[in-house]
């Protein structure tokens, strides 16, 4: 049976590993506005989380726009696949300005940007007065997962389509009876430790992950790959993390609660 593990649990757990400084400052995103700089750099699909390989996941489609983060908020991937309330004042220089509220979602890092800006990944011209925000994402599918580059001795596996940023990943390792933090790359994914922490070799199949989110919700799922070296999407027992009412959302709700 698949467990929700309490936030007092994972309070606990976080004090002991730096792991959770990253979970505190995606959080912070959801609880303050930020204001900064709202630019253009053109329509784009793909980006520094590889958020399109092989295709976007669904929730990309739920949201208004798609955009690069900055690198002060981007937490070196932590924030890709965010969802973003983004408000326009049209104040600024250029001739295509930025108004009204909107959604998006960090597909990108914007390596050049200061903390509040975002990169619009469209057409366009100028840089404008904005407000950003962090909001649930309007998931209304399960979490998703893709490999890349992986095979029984090695995996590099991406976290998608999730409601919140998974901001911490273990893998459980049945040879050992214990459960591996995985370290995160800076392209969004998910890699084995390089810290001495046991892991089985060759990987077996199915196996079991639990996702941390930044609220301190945990979950657990079982994926199966058709092999290792799959490149396409796939699907663990249909989880995603549930809507936290004291965070603001893109919409009023799912269904899917995990």
């Amino acid at each position: 049976m698949f467990k929700l593990i309490t936030y007092i649990d994972v309070f606990v757990t976080c004090l002991m590993y730096v792991h959770c400084i990253h979970d505190h400052a995606v959080l912070n995103l959801y609880k303050s506005t930020f204001n900064g700089d709202g630019t253009y750099y053109g329509k784009s699909e793909g980006g520094a989380c590889s958020m399109n390989r092989p295709n976007l996941p669904p929730v990309a489609h739920n949201v208004d726009k798609l955009v690069a983060l900055n690198s002060p908020q981007f937490f070196g991937s932590a924030s890709c696949g965010l969802c973003l309330k983004i408000t326009g004042t049209g104040n600024g220089l250029g001739n295509d300005p930025i108004t009204g509220s909107f959604t998006a979602y960090v597909k990108d890092l914007c390596p050049e940007c200061h903390a509040g800006d975002v990169d619009l990944a469209e057409n366009g011209d100028g840089r404008w007065d904005i407000s950003i925000q962090a909001i649930q994402c309007p998931v209304t599918s399960p979490i998703e997962y893709t490999l890349e580059g992986s095979n029984n001795y090695y995996i590099k596996l991406k976290v998608r389509n999730d409601r919140m940023p998974t901001t911490t990943l273990e893998m459980y390792q049945p040879n050992h009876g214990s459960w591996a933090k995985l370290t995160r790359s800076r392209d969004g994914f998910w890699l084995f430790p390089n810290d001495g922490t046991p892991v089985d070799k060759p990987i077996h199949l199915p196996f079991r992950l639990r996702l941390h989110a930044p609220n301190g919700e945990v979950i657990e799922d079982e994926v199966n790959p058709p092999s290792m070296s799959y490149t396409g999407v796939f699907h663990g027992k249909g989880v995603q993390y549930a809507k936290d009412p004291s965070l603001p959302s893109a919409d009023s709700g799912s269904s899917i609660v995990g």
